[in-house]
């Protein structure tokens, strides 16, 4: 015999094809419950079945359900108690089915999706509905683990179909369990990778509302997969970055919101999407996914482009949409102009077609790139959206520019719209290296490749496309010339208005209003208007400047476009005549603020092809930019240098651009030979390079440079330049601690600045030479110097000009006496009067230097904490200046060695001996008498505290006995007068 018993649904026993009939249902319930647990005691029956009844009257309907069982069922009563069904009996159940739940197809898998022994009568029976619960559960939960098996291995293969039916399985899951919030994001996130995107939509409102009504929670869509809940007082959002696997190019989040926009709106209520981003950022693939989805779900969709060729067309647009709706105006009297209709009879016609109608159908007005329409079409658009008889839904997209007129003309806010805004933006570095990944997966993608695709594009989708174009082959074509989605629009511009943009085009960087004007030949109020006719378009973008105005390209891809298309002629004229303009407001003196100035011109000379003078005004430029990068106190009066905070940049910067000077000097010196402008530069080149060298500790380097620069100054005759080399040798001797060199060299500096117009250079000789004094020990003439010194700033200053960096320097070097005459707390007075001053007036230049001394004076007083307080500040102040500790200057050379001993004074002995060991490199690498003296006063400090001193710091940091430091310590006394 065969035997067969259905549980699902309908409870059922089949004997060879054929229903038992069973004359009572607990009869029928008990031959089931012993086909599905094949034994069970008949206390445990009683108690299911009969609860209700005494045990005597239980007993007996047990007995008389069991002889209408074992007509059916071969079943055995063990030990008296224990009813079972005989092993060898097979019995299929189709609940067995739900183990191969992956081989069914979907008609058997719907019938195994119905509950366990739906009876109604039996799920009252008090003891039997626990034991239904229990299997009602125990076999759901089992349908819904096959069924998210048979998904994720559908899911596995990758295949069309394998999604769809990944889709069924949890269509069918979301049934079996409403309120799991991890399988509605599933099946979310399913609808979305299969782009059925308002299912996804529909899906999530539908859980939210079964949420809401049966639960009163308010859920959160943002945790279902990408689709955010939408807040109706943002008018811009931002989609957070794309879930993993997803393209960024497809927008999904962005996508999302606007279709839960519009899904969401309800049939009596007008809606207004709008969508803005720049040109090539994906708008219309944006807006053509909306109207596919809305179309898809029943909505009837009639779009219309704005086209820039059609801007002084008046009304193109709208009879593009009336032949798209297949209307044609009334004629009378024969054929009559559109232009000729009135604006609100035209609307008329549109609204009757576009606006919903009483039938509930759903329709959407697209307008595309709104910022081309021409004003007669923009007074029918009004006329729509004021009508307000019927509700009506728009989808309008356009450049950001365009936002604040159309919702002016608009009046958005005073029409009964529902509007909801997405601002397409460009990509960030992570999101452009996911789009090379995805659309080249066989090319190698370094992080230098990725940054190179990012800063040629911006992050701009269109470009990023065009640049991930592929060979045959499948290989990036590199050499390919990409095309660039600006070159049309620039093509249609008037001809002044492209005149405009490429006198902005040749400017490196942006471009000055005043600038502009004077290169072309107008008033700046032409160059204004200029803008403002062409500031819908998106070229540009504006930014006060101290009485000035600049403008500046919103994506590098619209210069390029205007080079590109730029003749030769065009170039070179604008060229030269910015370069006319530009040494026409050159000043006499260079201040630090005209750097700038002196790079454009120096661009504008290479571009025209001006090698001579493009060398004259790079040699300017890094003048500037060495006063103010590389001098600790600046000799020169400019107010601007006073607060210049010098990067890590600008060091790399004067090598690279005065290695690429000094090449196009000798090309210079090749092709044209050494005329008496070359020589001058050459001379100029001398001075910077011997000036770099000294500063990056190459001291014997920048001896010979530095000696070579006076020579060539005296063979030519200028002054300045011969002045300029002199003080460059005098830095050169402080950073030597060389007293002999220095009071030469000052000496010579202030006879030859007394027969020349340019006192300060005879203050700063007189400060050199009160240095000398210092550190030759002839303390007593020290003051004259600095007196003279200052005398001569003061004057200067009557004049008008700025001298509190030279002024402010004396009081430090002052210390400096002090603290060689062993008057420690006169020097310490005098360095905190330097820091107090600088503090006060924001002055960076030379405090790290008086910090320092300032925290070695308090050491010698004993006062550690207060010198700790020192070198933090220090420490801060080189944060500040964007320099580090270890490059030796601002105090950083021996600062290391106080440190240090601070360290080991808190027997924080392991930072203790770092900073020896920088202090010692830096020692080594400089040989700088001072900075070698200050660490041999440490390490006697140490001794100390040798008590405490564990074995390995003093192996590793005292190297030599104590009398050896103290030799090596009075030997360089001689050489720094002031330790």
């Amino acid at each position: 015999m065969k035997y067969k018993a259905r549980f699902l649904g309908i409870p059922e026993l089949f004997i060879d094809g054929e229903r038992c009939a069973f004359p009572f249902r607990k009869a029928q319930a008990l031959a089931l419950m012993l086909v599905e647990e094949r034994s069970v005691s008949k206390n445990k029956i009683c108690e299911y079945l009969w609860a209700d009844k005494a045990a005597e009257k239980a007993r007996r309907n047990l007995s008389n359900a069991m002889s209408c069982v074992k007509k059916l069922l071969p079943v055995k009563i063990s030990g008296g108690d224990v009813i079972s069904l005989d092993p060898k009996v097979k019995i299929e159940r189709d609940t067995d089915q739900i183990f191969q739940l992956e081989t069914l197809g979907w008609q058997e898998i719907s019938e195994l999706c119905r509950p366990y022994m739906d009876v109604t009568e039996m799920s009252d029976w008090p003891y039997f509905s626990d034991w239904l619960l229990s299997k009602r559960q125990y076999y759901g939960n089992l349908l819904v683990k096959n069924l998210k098996k048979r998904a994720q291995a559908q899911l596995a293969g990758y295949a069309k179909s394998g999604a769809a039916d990944a889709i069924l399985c949890y269509e069918k899951l979301a049934e079996l369990e409403p309120y799991d919030e991890k399988i509605c994001a599933e099946l979310v996130r399913l609808y979305i990778k299969t782009n059925q995107k308002v299912k996804a939509i529909d899906a999530a409102h539908a859980f939210s509302s079964r949420m809401e009504s049966d639960f009163g929670i308010e859920a959160d869509l943002s945790e279902l997969s990408s689709l955010m809940k939408r807040k109706k007082e943002t008018p811009n959002i931002r989609a957070s970055a794309p879930s993993d696997g997803e393209s960024p190019l497809a927008r999904s989040g962005e996508i999302l919101k606007m279709l839960d926009f519009f899904s969401k709106g309800k049939e009596s209520q007008s809606l207004c999407g709008l969508v803005w981003g720049e040109q090539g950022i994906g708008k219309t693939v944006f807006v053509n996914e909306i109207v596919s989805c809305l179309t898809e779900s029943g909505w009837e969709c009639f779009s219309i482009d704005c086209w820039q060729e059609e801007k002084s067309y008046p009304l193109a647009p709208i009879n593009r949409l009336l032949k798209l709706l297949r209307i044609s105006p009334a004629r009378q009297d024969g054929v009559k102009p559109l232009s000729e209709y009135s604006y609100s009879y035209l609307a008329d016609l549109i609204y009757q077609r576009v606006a919903e109608t009483s039938e509930g159908s759903r329709r959407l007005l697209i307008i595309e790139n709104i910022q081309w329409m021409d004003d007669a079409s923009w007074n029918v658009i009004e006329s729509i959206m004021s009508d307000d008889s019927s509700p009506r839904n728009m989808l309008v997209s356009g450049f950001e520019e365009i936002r604040s007129a159309f919702m002016l003309r608009a009046a958005l806010a005073d029409e009964p719209f529902e509007k909801f805004e997405v601002t397409l933006r460009r990509f960030n570095l992570e999101e452009t290296a996911r789009i090379c990944r995805e659309m080249a997966p066989d090319e190698e993608w370094s992080d230098e490749r990725i940054h190179d695709i990012y800063m040629q594009t911006e992050g701009n989708p269109f470009f990023i496309k065009e640049m991930l174009k592929y060979k045959q082959g499948g290989v990036i074509d590199g050499n390919k010339l990409h095309k660039n989605v600006y070159l049309s629009m620039i093509e249609l511009l008037d001809e002044n208005e492209r005149l405009f943009l490429e006198a902005a085009a040749v400017c490196p960087e942006c471009a000055s209003m005043r600038e502009i004007a004077a290169v072309l030949g107008i008033s700046p109020l032409e160059v204004s208007k200029y803008y403002n006719n062409l500031r819908l378009h998106g070229f540009l973008r504006e930014k006060e400047s101290g009485g000035d105005v600049l403008y500046y390209f919103t994506h590098t891809k619209i210069r390029e476009a205007l080079l590109q298309e730029m003749s030769f002629s065009r170039k070179m004229a604008l060229h030269i005549k910015n370069i006319e303009v530009l040494e026409a407001s050159a000043p006499e003196v260079l201040r630090y603020r005209h750097k700038k100035m002196c790079a454009k011109i120096f661009y504008h000379c290479h571009e025209a092809n001006m090698p001579v003078k493009e060398l004259y005004w790079r040699v300017r430029e890094l003048e500037l930019h060495f006063m103010a990068v590389h001098e600790v106190f600046p000799t020169l009066v400019d107010q601007d240098l006073m607060h210049y905070i010098p990067s890590v940049e600008d060091v790399t910067y004067t090598q690279r651009a005065l290695g690429e000077a000094w090449k196009m000097m000798d090309m210079l010196f090749r092709t044209e030979g050494g005329s008496p402008e070359l020589l001058r530069l050459e001379r100029d080149l001398y001075i910077l390079k011997g000036g770099c060298l000294w500063w990056s500790g190459r001291y014997a380097d920048a001896d010979g440079m530095l000696r070579s620069a006076l020579r060539k100054g005296a063979a030519i005759g200028e002054p300045e330049p011969i002045i300029r080399a002199g003080v460059q040798m005098c830095y050169l001797a402080i950073q030597r601690d060389d007293a002999k060199t220095l009071s030469f060299c000052a000496r010579k500096l202030r006879t030859f600045a007394k027969k020349t117009p340019f006192r300060q250079w005879e203050g700063i000789a007189l400060r050199f030479m009160a240095i000398a004094k210092i550190l030759a020990g002839r303390h007593e003439e020290v003051e004259e110097y600095l007196l003279m010194s200052t005398s001569i700033f003061e004057k200067l200053e009557e004049r008008g000009e700025n001298y509190t960096v030279c002024l402010t320097a004396a009081e430090h070097f002052r210390g400096d006496c002090m603290l060689a005459q062993k008057k420690i707390a006169e020097a310490l007075t005098f360095y905190e009067n330097c820091i107090n001053i600088c503090d006060s007036v924001a002055l960076f230049r030379g405090l790290g230097l008086s910090l320092a001394k300032a925290a070695f004076c308090l050491m010698l007083l004993g006062r550690y904490d207060e010198a700790e307080k020192c070198l933090q500040k220090m420490g801060k102040f080189c944060g500040i200046m964007h320099t580090d500790w270890d490059e030796g200057l601002q105090g950083g050379g021996f600062a290391y060695s106080l440190m240090g001993l601070v360290k080991c004074r808190k027997k924080d002995w392991y930072h203790g001996a770092m900073c020896f060991a920088v202090a010692k490199r830096l020692v080594s690498e400089a040989k700088r008498p001072v900075w070698q003296a200050v660490l041999c006063w440490s390490k006697l400090e140490l001794y100390k505290m040798t008590a405490d001193m564990p074995k390995d710091f003093a192996d590793e940091v005292l190297k030599h006995p104590k009398e050896w430091y103290e030799a090596q310590l009075a030997q360089l006394k001689s050489k720094v007068g002031w330790i």
